[in-house]
């Protein structure tokens, strides 16, 4: 019997060495696809509702069609060292980062197995950048969160936003709020909770305090914030339980 588990030991530990091997390159794929996902919903809330099936990829400064390497996520901008080839302007390094962190942060849902959330994050996301580019959203994007609130349809908290909606539009009256601002968060209550959506709103609120201190900024575009804090949240309550 002895005998028998030692020849098939090597075997096993070869088996065991595929198995990590397939595993980590499932994460690679992942994590170049969170990337190429950031990426896609970028241009998409840039163009949106002018989109078009023939776009080409361009220079925000001269126009110019970028080539096949430079729009690959992350690496493109190293490749070009930050700057167009043609005008020389320099690139907004929030690209990669952006791009970086939806690669993380998907490879990261795929660890915990929770992907039904993917949805929800890729509408925040969605709605993150449109409010950055252009100071407002098109309620459209939301549909994109259905199939989280259809694979999470047991634990919903409907009352909660249904109550923060109210809250906040009864607050609208006399403090100047979005009315983005508030279907957002009270989406992230209504799949979320009370108790995430609460420190999710104090989280935003202390970005916003922070940016104010660093260079006297006024007026902010919240969604953004909303989704950072919104992500950093949920990251934490997962590494806590």
């Amino acid at each position: 019997m002895s005998m028998q588990l030692l020849k098939s030991y090597p075997q096993f530990l070869v088996i065991s060495i595929e198995v990590i091997k397939l595993r980590y390159f499932l994460y690679l794929l992942f994590f170049i696809l969170g990337a190429c996902i950031i990426s896609f919903l970028k241009v998409i809330a840039y163009d949106y509702p002018q989109i078009s099936l023939t776009r080409r990829s361009h220079c925000d400064y001269c126009g110019r069609i970028l080539r096949w390497f430079e729009i690959i996520p992350i690496i493109g901008y190293f490749i070009v060292h930050g700057r167009c080839s043609t005008c020389k302007n320099q690139l907004s390094f929030l690209y990669p980062f952006w791009e970086f962190i939806g690669g993380t942060f998907l490879v990261t849902l795929l660890y915990w197995q929770d992907l039904n959330y993917l949805p929800f994050f890729m509408m925040l996301i969605i709605l993150s950048f449109s409010d950055y580019y252009y100071g407002y959203i098109y309620p459209i994007f939301y549909l994109i969160a259905l199939p989280t609130i259809f694979l999470n349809h047991s634990s919903l908290h409907l009352l909660v936003g249904i109550s923060i909606y109210l809250l906040l539009r009864l607050l609208n009256y006399f403090y100047l709020l979005g009315l983005g601002d508030i279907e957002v968060l009270a989406i992230i209550g209504f799949l979320l909770g009370l108790s995430i959506f609460l420190k999710v709103l104090l989280l935003a609120c202390l970005f916003c305090i922070g940016i104010f201190l660093i260079n006297k900024k006024r007026s902010f575009r919240f969604i953004p914030y909303i989704t950072i804090a919104t992500g950093i949240i949920y990251l934490i309550s997962h590494f806590i339980v």
